[in-house]
């Protein structure tokens, strides 16, 4: 038996997933060292890649950061993510220097930072985008009670 498959998003899964327009992810290949190998039709996207693009959008369309002012920034978010990968980054928060990435766990310590960071936790992210994937049901008395009702009327 074979290992477990990664899944991949298409393009348009992304852009489903993450609001990010087509123009954008276009612009961003440009500027970010990490996505530039993201290109063509048939470029795919791990699961930590649609996080770091949801977290990009947010912070060029919520703060108004200019995606080629913080690109090494975003390029290490990107490095650090598909490290870590998605469990690690359900309860972390990211701080995105113009120049790095870096994981904070927030565990009590406190950090010290050389230069000024855009903080961003990643549990939101990671979560609106798992709902949408994988839908959860309203709860399993309310998903059952038609089938069940159904069942007692045939009895």
């Amino acid at each position: 038996m074979s290992g477990v498959s990664i899944i991949q998003f298409t393009q348009d899964q992304v852009r489903t997933l993450t609001g990010v327009s087509s123009e954008a992810v276009r612009h961003w290949r440009k500027a970010v060292p990490y996505l530039s190998s993201k290109s063509g039709k048939v470029a795919r996207f791990s699961f930590e890649d649609v996080i770091g693009l949801a977290v990009t959008l947010d912070i060029v369309h919520s703060l108004g950061v200019h995606i080629g002012t913080i690109s090494s920034g975003i390029d290490a978010l990107f490095r650090l993510l598909s490290r870590i990968g998605p469990a690690a980054s359900m309860s972390g928060t990211v701080l995105v220097t113009q120049a790095d990435a870096m994981l904070y766990k927030g565990e009590g310590r406190s950090f010290t930072l050389a230069a000024p960071a855009v903080i961003v936790p990643l549990e939101p992210f990671v979560t609106k985008i798992q709902r949408q994937i994988m839908p959860t049901a309203k709860g399993p008395a309310s998903a059952l009670r038609p089938l069940a009702q159904k069942l007692q009327r045939k009895a």
